[in-house]
């Protein structure tokens, strides 16, 4: 008798136990449980991988899956709906909204600025650099013995660039590569080569690249309208004096109040803004400072 209570209760604990299982594997989603899949434009991915590890750590049951890709590819999940749910650095152009009418308003939350960097070796004679003569590069309109240094063709950079320039291609004078690692250890190889990158990567780097950035430093830009060349910096993208910032910006399509919610919430929020302040990028708001003074 005592044999088939102990079977009785020992099974009742496994149905217990299973039925356990599939309650927290079947969360279901909201802005601070679930779990859904977030693609990031490459040349921001570490300021928005550092705040989805903390937003997970104040949501333990909430499960953002990152995914880097470049622009082009983003752009294309979102609008054939095969993902809802990206960040990019990138601002959205009516027309770019329109694609979106009659299926679902799009929600897109500034996040951070950041700021698009050339990169040389540090023993170059090189440290300045006009954005217009970049463009003519491009065009084919002025010839020069640089090398500019892309990561990934289809990246919001060249994107960028190909529309300044109203090119369809910028074939010449041009090297892609897969990784950031590839862009520094190319430039620290050639001394002609002039890496275009996101300022995040260069002050979050990766143990990938940590050693190799030491001999690599940023080229000041021309900015136009002040007639004067910038260093790029927290303080001049806050200033706008620097001449190539860039805001980030989450695009959420999901329709419904889910993880992008609350993953947009968080990042715009005094706890997210002082990530992004500690990154070395731009708040979109300045983070409160509480001043106690003790009599």
């Amino acid at each position: 008798m005592k044999q088939i209570i102990w079977s009785v209760i020992g099974l009742s604990l496994l149905v217990s136990c299973k039925k356990s299982t599939e309650s927290t594997t079947k969360i279901k989603e909201a802005y601070d449980k679930g779990t859904t899949q977030m693609y990031v434009e490459s040349s921001v991915y570490p300021v928005v991988d550092d705040i989805n590890e903390v937003f997970k750590s104040y949501y333990t049951n909430a499960d953002i899956k990152l995914k880097m890709l470049s622009q082009n590819e983003i752009l294309n999940a979102v609008y054939k709906d095969s993902n809802r749910l990206a960040v990019l650095p990138k601002t959205f152009s009516a027309e770019e909204l329109a694609v979106f009418k009659g299926k679902v308003v799009p929600k897109i939350t500034p996040i951070a600025k950041d700021a698009v960097l050339f990169i040389t070796q540090k023993n170059t004679n090189d440290t300045l650099i006009n954005y217009n003569d970049v463009i003519e590069i491009f065009k084919g309109t002025k010839t020069s013995d640089k090398i500019f240094v892309f990561h990934d063709a289809n990246s919001a950079i060249v994107s960028n660039i190909m529309k300044d320039a109203k090119v369809d291609n910028i074939s010449k004078n041009v090297y892609y590569t897969k990784t950031v690692e590839e862009i520094v250890s190319y430039i620290n190889k050639n001394k002609n080569a002039i890496g275009v990158v996101g300022i995040n990567w260069m002050l979050q780097p990766d143990d990938k690249i940590k050693e190799n950035i030491k001999e690599l430093r940023s080229m000041w830009v021309y900015n136009d309208s002040l007639k004067q060349y910038f260093a790029p910096s927290q303080s001049t993208i806050a200033d706008n004096t620097y001449p190539l910032i860039r805001t980030i910006n989450i695009i959420d399509v999901q329709g419904k109040t889910g993880l992008g919610t609350g993953f947009a919430s968080f990042a715009a929020s005094d706890k997210g803004q002082r990530i992004v302040l500690k990154s070395g990028l731009m708040p979109i708001t300045l983070p409160k400072r509480e001043i106690n003074i003790v009599e």
